[in-house]
C-alpha cells in the first residue's frame, strides 16, 4: 500500500453471498486450506488510523477452493473458513491457499443483467476479510490477488486498488512464520487500518 501508516483506514467492499457465521475459532498461524489449493501465509498487522496496534481484533477470513467453489456450494462442512484474533502487537497470520477466481451464480436475477449489460460473470481471486474490534468499526473487505484475471473487469464491481496485494511464489523452504514447506508456497502481506467508533 502506498499510504503512510495512520493515513487512510482500510477501504471495505462487498460481502459477498457466502458469508457464514460461526466460524471455527483457530489458533494464530493455522492452516486452515490444507489440500484445498496451494499453500499461502496471509499475514500483516491491524491499528488504528493513528497506527496504533489493536489487540485481541477478530478476524474473520474466507475464501472459495482452487476451482472457486465455496464450501456451501458444494455442501460441504466448513472449510477454508475461521476466525482469527490478533496478538498484542496487533498482528495476525493464517494459512490458506491462494484464491482463484470464479464466476458468480448466473441462473438468478444479477446473472440475468450481467447478460443483458453484455458483462461477464467472474470475479478475481480474493480473500474475504471482516475485522471486528471494541471501539471500533467493523470493516468487511477482501484482499485481491495482483496476478489475477478479472481485476480490471469485477462483475460485482468489488475491487479497490489499495486492496489489491502481491502473491510472490516462494521456493519449498522455511516461510517467515519459520515452518517448514516441502512444497512451493505464496505469502500475501497487507495491514489493516481500522476506524475508531463515534
Amino acid at each position: 500500500m502506498k499510504d503512510k501508516p495512520g493515513e487512510q483506514p482500510t477501504e471495505a467492499t462487498v460481502q459477498g453471498p457466502f458469508f457464514w457465521p460461526g466460524a471455527p475459532k483457530k489458533e494464530l498461524g493455522d492452516d486452515i486450506g490444507e489440500g484445498h489449493g496451494e499453500p499461502t501465509l496471509y499475514h500483516g498487522r491491524v491499528t488504528d488510523t493513528a497506527g496504533q496496534p489493536i489487540a485481541n481484533c477478530e478476524l474473520d477470513v474466507w475464501s472459495g477452493d482452487s476451482e472457486g467453489f465455496y464450501d456451501m456450494q458444494k455442501g460441504d462442512s466448513m472449510s477454508l473458513r475461521a476466525q482469527f484474533r490478533t496478538d498484542r502487537d496487533g498482528n495476525y497470520r493464517f494459512w490458506s491457499i491462494k484464491p482463484t477466481f470464479y464466476p458468480v451464480p448466473g441462473d438468478g436475477p444479477v446473472g440475468g443483467m450481467l447478460a443483458k449489460m453484455g458483462r461477464h460473470l467472474n470475479r478475481p481471486g480474493h480473500m474475504h476479510m471482516m475485522l471486528s474490534a471494541p471501539g471500533h468499526e467493523r470493516l468487511v473487505t477482501h484482499i485481491f490477488v495482483k496476478d489475477s484475471p478479472y481485476l480490471d473487469s469485477d462483475a460485482v464491481f468489488g475491487v479497490r486498488n489499495s486492496l489489491i496485494v502481491d502473491f510472490p511464489k516462494h521456493s519449498p523452504g522455511k516461510a517467515p512464520d519459520g515452518r517448514e514447506m516441502k512444497q512451493p508456497f505464496y505469502t500475501a502481506k497487507y495491514d489493516f487500518r481500522l476506524v475508531p467508533s463515534a
